[in-house]
């Protein structure tokens, strides 16, 4: 593959089509760290409001508090960084528009500008840690919950 040539044409379509492809990846996944996030707290929220709520040690409740907390907070980080994404699209649209209003010939790859790019990736990645987080500290609190089966 090295030995071959490319035209610059190909090239483009190839990177276009790799941008497409990621960025629907990102999009699937940022859909499930809220479809999770979204329904691991309204699940364990809702046994609190219906019927008579369970009864959990302290050690439990206040791990159910930092993965509600966690949840929350995840939630609120892809919102944001779904709108960094928008602004993202924007300051490329912009370039874009530059460029076709200087008659600018030629293959650029435009871009936004990196410190948005950068809080791009820190808040996506932070959302992530968060649903994981949170999930995880629910299934503690449950497990407390629950106890410990051999009696010990």
């Amino acid at each position: 593959m090295k030995d071959e040539k490319v035209s610059l044409v190909e090239s483009l379509a190839m990177f276009n089509a790799l941008s497409i492809e990621i960025r629907s990846k990102i999009d699937g996944l940022v859909k499930q760290v809220l479809f999770l996030s979204g329904g691991v707290q309204a699940i364990t929220i809702g046994a609190f409001f219906s019927g008579k709520p369970p009864h959990f040690p302290a050690p439990a409740t206040e791990l159910l508090r930092w993965g509600w907390l966690s949840l929350s907070v995840c939630i609120v980080l892809c919102l944001v960084f779904m709108l960094g994404h928008v602004l993202t699209m924007i300051c490329v649209g912009l370039e874009s528009k530059k460029k076709l209003e200087q008659d600018r010939s030629g293959a650029e790859v435009l871009v936004a500008p990196k410190p948005l790019r950068v809080l791009n990736w820190v808040v996506g990645l932070s959302a992530f840690v968060c649903c994981a987080a949170g999930m995880i500290t629910i299934s503690l609190a449950a497990m407390a919950l629950i106890g410990d089966p051999a009696g010990s």
